[in-house]
């Protein structure tokens, strides 16, 4: 079967998918100890459920070789687009825009991320469904790193480049890598929520236009790319952001987003908020509602990551587009 009719198949069993009756690995920690290793279970299977469809390359196996242009003077910051070698064989290098900020650092970094068939530019762009995420970042004293990744027949085997992302941003010397973090929006926040689950070397995530119920998933169209073999059967999805806790996360749930009803949204919230109770981390998960659709906001977000991470973005000023 080719990519393209595997893909048709799988958005004809998303639509039709089903909550399984019973998952083979829920959260049902009672105490810290039980909720630790939990995690350490899960976190392990979901990464070989990952390798099963695609075999990670790390640094060492196959080097990162960055390639960056000419650096370009945005005011606050310089922009320097970028190609990097993903975890493959084949030479498939990834464009990238990374952004440094004026002054002495080391810095706090983000991780930004775009959702389903995009790329980098237009989270830079404020008019755009991203509002100029990465730019706000930028603008507020935050390395920035934001990646343009092709469409795949499972989002989650993008999970290797993510890791290597992670690793460009480490390796800066302007980046303090113990004040790093991840947000994206849609695809991009579904990306979030691997790496920020499986990389603990982010120490807050912003999940935006994602965060749901299994059950909320299914109950409208969606593309199936995020029904890995073996991940539906596992867990509920929005359990899988437990793998985060006890670091701080922060879910956007728009209340006219069409791809995730916002009543499983707050399901999906309540059934977290409760998981992060046990680590005795009830305050470190936040959700932030608004009447609007498919789309960031950062209202909440921007203070949220500054006052993890040591950033400014929640002051700094937008670009003017």
């Amino acid at each position: 079967m080719n990519g393209w009719f595997a893909l048709i198949a799988l958005a004809a069993a998303s639509e039709a998918g089903q909550v399984p009756e019973k998952f083979e690995m829920p959260f049902a920690a009672k105490s810290k100890e039980q909720a630790v290793a939990w995690q350490k279970q899960a976190r392990a299977r979901l990464l070989e459920l990952v390798e099963r469809q695609e075999p990670r390359l790390s640094a060492e196996d196959m080097p990162l070789d960055v390639r960056s242009g000419e650096p370009k003077d945005m005011g606050d910051y310089t922009l320097y687009e970028q190609r990097f070698q993903g975890s493959n064989r084949s030479g498939t290098h990834y464009r990238a825009r990374l952004t440094i900020p004026k002054g002495k650092g080391p810095f706090p970094a983000m991780l930004c991320l775009h959702g389903h068939s995009g790329s980098a530019e237009p989270l830079f762009d404020p008019k755009s469904l991203y509002h100029g995420l990465a730019e706000r970042f930028g603008r507020g004293g935050y390395v920035v790193l934001a990646p343009s990744f092709p469409h795949r027949q499972y989002a989650a085997t993008t999970l290797w480049d993510l890791f290597r992302c992670v690793d460009i941003l480490a390796s800066r010397p302007e980046v303090d890598p113990g004040r790093m973090g991840v947000a994206g929006l849609s695809m991009g926040g579904e990306w979030t929520m691997w790496i920020a689950a499986c990389d603990e070397r982010l120490r807050v995530a912003v999940v935006s236009g994602w965060m749901c119920t299994t059950e909320g998933v299914f109950s409208v169209p969606n593309c199936a790319c995020w029904c890995l073999p073996g991940f539906v059967e596992l867990m509920d999805v929005c359990e899988v952001h437990l793998l985060i806790a006890p670091r701080p996360l922060l879910f956007e749930s728009a209340e006219r987003d069409g791809c995730f009803p916002i009543r499983y949204t707050r399901q999906g919230y309540a059934r977290v908020r409760a998981g992060y109770a046990v680590f005795g981390a009830e305050e470190a998960v936040a959700q932030d509602t608004w009447p609007a659709g498919h789309e960031w906001h950062g209202v909440v977000a921007y203070p949220f990551v500054d006052k993890v991470l040591g950033g400014h973005a929640a002051a700094s000023a937008q670009a003017q587009p």
